[in-house]
């Protein structure tokens, strides 16, 4: 209950988020204009507020202490993980266009494996390093991680700039204008070569030929 509670929570800040980063786009900010400023501040909030869930539970989960207390932990677990997940999905979208399938699907592939093979270490390692031992382990490979939404607001542009995906798609864009831009330039020598001049409510109208 009280990580579906931290869930939701996440989803009032992403709404709120999100209609912030619709006036400041209205207004014209020039930080709106770099992709990882869109999407990933949420996962830069959620990556924090995971690492301390983590680490809240491991040292509160003792036999002296109330229930409550390590429960609680759950609502910033439930506010981290939602907030990530939405976040970087929601970038890998953004960034990646028309080859978001693949990049989203690299990324559920990756995390699936990992949600298949930590499991199995579970026991073994609660057994060796106790309940607080293993969720600061745990609280620490997360804050490692939980500096990757940093990097990706500092060198992003970079590092998309030498995906190949990213570089295909920058490609397939710039095709895909020059092909408008061509049908446009045709449809309008067509026009020119019909003698329209505008189009009405009755259909084109034709300019008048000259008298000869």
């Amino acid at each position: 209950m009280p990580i579906g509670g931290g869930a939701l929570i996440a989803l009032g800040i992403f709404f709120t988020w999100n209609r912030y980063l619709r006036r400041a786009q209205e207004q014209g900010r020039p930080w709106t204009r770099k992709e990882e400023y869109n999407r990933v501040p949420l996962a830069a909030i959620g990556g924090p507020v995971f690492v301390i869930s983590l680490f809240w539970l491991g040292f509160s989960a003792r036999s002296d202490v109330s229930f409550v207390v390590p429960s609680l932990a759950g609502f910033g677990f439930g506010i981290g993980f939602q907030l990530i997940f939405i976040g970087m999905l929601n970038y890998l979208t953004d960034a990646y266009e028309i080859f978001a399938a693949s990049a989203n699907a690299a990324s559920s592939s990756a995390r699936s494996l990992v949600a298949v093979v930590l499991p199995l270490a579970t026991r073994p390692m609660f057994r060796a390093l106790g309940i607080s031992g293993a969720l600061s382990l745990l609280a620490g490979v997360s804050l490692l991680l939980g500096t990757v939404p940093f990097i990706f607001l500092w060198k992003g542009e970079r590092i998309r700039a030498g995906s190949a995906f990213c570089i295909a798609l920058k490609e397939r864009k710039l095709e895909m204008q020059r092909k408008a831009a061509q049908e446009r330039g045709d449809a309008e020598e067509e026009k020119n070569d019909a003698g329209v001049v505008g189009i009405n409510t009755n259909g084109p109208v034709f300019r008048k030929e000259e008298a000869v």
